[in-house]
């Protein structure tokens, strides 16, 4: 079996201000230091949104069935088959950052 192709970002996403966002995030180096980027630049619920999307990916990638991720997050299937649909088919961000967060015992 060959390795699987990384999938490159879609070209619409990509431009000098999104590059600057994802150069910013690079930037950090605590958790406070993430915490205090978020708060300026999203919403509370925005905040809350982006980490149980990343909740029900880490859940989805450990075997988890849509009912416990429902249980455990509150998450809607609608977010969960997004989910999904990314973890499997997306741009592999979320496996990236899940395999270096287990890989940290964060």
């Amino acid at each position: 079996m060959g390795r699987r192709r990384v999938p490159s970002v879609h070209p619409r996403l990509r431009d000098a201000l999104a590059d600057q966002l994802c150069r910013a995030v690079l930037t950090l180096r605590t958790v406070e230091e993430g915490y205090r980027l978020l708060e300026d630049l999203c919403t509370v619920a925005e905040i809350r949104a982006m980490a149980t999307r990343l909740e029900v990916a880490r859940l989805l990638a450990a075997g988890h069935t849509y009912d416990e991720i429902v249980r455990r997050t509150g998450a809607s299937s609608a977010t969960i088959s997004r989910v999904r649909r990314f973890l499997e088919y997306g741009a592999d961000g979320y496996r990236t950052v899940l395999a270096r967060l287990s890989r940290t015992g964060r």
